[in-house]
C-alpha cells in the first residue's frame, strides 16, 4: 500500500469523525446543554405571577336569619265580648297604649256591691274591737268581725283587677303584626288577641359547627350583611354550650340595632365574626386546585421552575375571587395552565405581560 493512498484514507476517516462530531454534540454543545435545550422545548408553558398580601380580619361565616328580639302573642286575661279595637295591623304603638277594649258588663255594679260589703264589715270590725276592749265581747268575735273585713277587701279589690283586664294595653313598643278578634266578638280567658313585634332590634340565629366554637363566646363584635345588600354592626350575645342532637351544630345568636325600623323580621342574614388577623391573597377562583388528599390549594413555583402545591385556608369569598391565606408574600402563583400540570414537573414559566 502506496503513501498516498494511506494518507487518503487518514484524511476521509478524519472528515467523517468531524462530521459526527458535530452530529452528536448539537454544533459544539455539551451533552447536559442538549438535554437541557431538549427539556425547555418538551415542558409544558404556564402563566405564573407573584402573589401580593395584605393584612386582614379573618372571618367565621354563618347564616341565619332576623328574627325580633321580642315576639309576643297578648291574650285576653278576662273574659268579655270586645267593645272597641283601639289599633290596628301596623301600627306602632308605645308601652302602656291602650289596645283593645271589652265590655264591663255587670262588673261595675259588682264593684259598688262590694264596696258596699267593705264599708259594713269595717264598721262591725270597729264595732267589735270597742266592745272587745270594753270586754263585752270576746276574742273571738273580733277576729271573726276583722277576717270578714279582709274577705270583703280582697273580693273588692279581686272585681277590681278584673275590670282593669277589660283594658288590654301594650307591655313594650312595639308593632301590631296582627289583630286576631273583631269587635262585638265574645272572648274567653286566655283567648289570643292581638300580635306584637318589637322591631328596635332584632336577634339572628345560626347554627355554629363544632370546628369553630372554640373561636366564639358572648360579646364578640359581628357584622351583619342582609341579603338586601345592608349592613348592620351587632355583637353576639348567646353562644349554646349544647349541641343539637340531630345536627351535631351549636346555636348562636348575635343581636343588632334597627336603626329607623328599616328592616323587617325574616330577612336572610349572614354573620360575619372576625376571630384573628392574617396575610391574605386575593386570587381568582380558576387559580383554586385539589390536592390528592383532597385538600384545597393553588399550584406554584420553585426557584427552579417546577411546579409546587401549596395548601390555603379560604377566608372570604367574593364575585370576583375569594381571599386565602398561605400563600407567601411574592411566591410565583400559576395562573394559567396549572390544570395541565403536575407537582414536581418543571414548567416553562412566563409572566401574563410575555403573552
Amino acid at each position: 500500500m502506496n503513501t498516498s493512498w494511506m494518507a487518503a484514507t487518514l484524511l476521509v476517516f478524519a472528515l467523517a469523525l468531524w462530521m459526527l462530531s458535530g452530529v452528536l454534540r448539537g454544533d459544539g454543545q455539551s451533552d447536559d446543554e442538549q438535554d437541557a435545550d431538549s427539556a425547555q422545548e418538551t415542558a409544558m408553558t404556564v402563566e405564573a405571577m407573584p402573589a401580593a398580601t395584605t393584612t386582614m380580619a379573618r372571618e367565621i361565616e354563618l347564616h341565619g336569619q332576623l328574627e325580633p328580639v321580642q315576639h309576643l302573642l297578648l291574650n285576653a286575661q278576662t273574659d268579655g265580648s270586645v267593645e272597641k279595637i283601639h289599633t290596628s295591623k301596623g301600627s306602632r304603638v308605645r308601652q302602656q297604649d291602650e289596645l283593645l277594649q271589652l265590655d264591663l258588663g255587670s262588673r261595675m255594679a259588682t264593684l259598688a256591691e262590694a264596696k258596699a260589703a267593705v264599708k259594713l264589715a269595717r264598721s262591725e270590725q270597729r264595732a267589735a274591737k270597742a266592745l272587745n276592749e270594753l270586754e263585752l265581747q270576746s276574742q273571738l268575735q273580733l277576729e271573726q268581725a276583722e277576717a270578714s273585713l279582709e274577705a270583703a277587701m280582697a273580693r273588692q279589690a279581686s272585681i277590681s283587677l278584673d275590670i282593669e283586664k277589660t283594658t288590654i294595653t301594650a307591655p313594650f313598643d312595639a308593632v301590631v303584626n296582627d289583630i286576631l278578634v273583631d269587635s262585638g266578638e265574645l272572648i274567653d280567658r286566655g283567648a289570643v288577641v292581638i300580635e306584637l313585634i318589637d322591631d328596635s332590634a332584632f336577634k339572628v340565629s345560626a347554627q355554629a359547627s363544632q370546628q369553630v366554637l372554640s373561636e366564639l363566646s358572648a360579646g364578640q363584635a359581628v357584622k351583619v350583611s342582609l341579603i338586601t345588600g345592608e349592613t348592620l354592626d351587632g355583637s353576639l350575645s348567646y353562644v349554646s354550650s349544647i349541641a343539637d342532637p340531630q345536627t351535631r351544630t351549636f346555636t348562636v345568636e348575635a343581636t343588632v340595632e334597627n336603626p329607623g325600623a328599616g328592616f323587617a323580621a325574616g330577612v336572610s342574614a349572614t354573620l360575619h365574626i372576625p376571630v384573628e388577623e392574617v396575610e391574605a391573597t386575593f386570587i381568582s377562583p380558576s387559580t383554586l386546585s385539589l390536592g390528592n388528599d383532597g385538600q384545597l390549594g393553588i399550584k406554584a413555583l420553585d426557584n427552579q421552575d417546577r411546579v409546587e402545591f401549596l395548601p390555603i385556608e379560604l377566608i372570604s369569598t367574593t364575585v370576583d375571587g375569594a381571599w386565602v391565606s398561605g400563600i407567601p408574600e411574592g411566591q410565583r402563583v400559576i395562573t394559567i395552565g396549572q390544570g395541565f400540570v403536575n407537582p414536581g414537573e418543571l414548567v416553562n414559566a412566563q409572566a401574563p405581560a410575555e403573552r
